[in-house]
């Protein structure tokens, strides 16, 4: 129908010779691949789970397998809950990705100012440390450029 949009997560449940399975069917382009593969890694310490990308649909199927038992129900709960933290993982990428600039430079400018030990057999000149008030921009012999 016009106007109506599929959901960016498809559930099946089943069995096989396996034994029972749910899959999430993941549309990346909604949740980012790598926000589908850190939401996984969470889920195996009590699942076994199976990846794969289904060329038909660009759809990222995500099976789940207990390690114990054959609970068709919880494995159905176990793909709900993988969706909530699939959310919350594809926020928190999309927040580091909008920050990434402002928290690199941070960093940058922390381990800039910060005081290293001398490598080995270095000796130190005492006359040139810092004065208290003094920053890397009053570097009278500009050790911090890239000149």
């Amino acid at each position: 129908m016009a106007g109506e949009s599929a959901s960016a997560v498809a559930f099946h449940a089943g069995s096989d010779a396996l034994g029972v399975y749910a899959r999430a069917s993941v549309d990346p382009k909604v949740y980012g691949e790598t926000a589908i593969l850190k939401t996984a890694y969470w889920f195996t310490d009590q699942y076994y789970l199976f990846l794969a990308a289904d060329k038909n649909t660009g759809l990222f199927n995500v099976e789940f397998r207990l390690k114990q038992g054959d609970s068709i129900e919880k494995l159905k709960e176990a793909c709900a809950e993988f969706c909530n933290n699939l959310l919350d993982q594809a926020v928190r990428q999309r927040v580091l990705e909008e920050t990434s600039a402002v928290r690199d430079s941070l960093l940058r400018k922390a381990f800039f100012e910060a005081k290293t030990p001398l490598p080995k057999g270095m000796v130190s000149n005492e006359t040139r440390l810092a004065q208290p008030g003094q920053s890397y921009r009053d570097d009278p012999v500009k050790a911090g450029s890239a000149d």
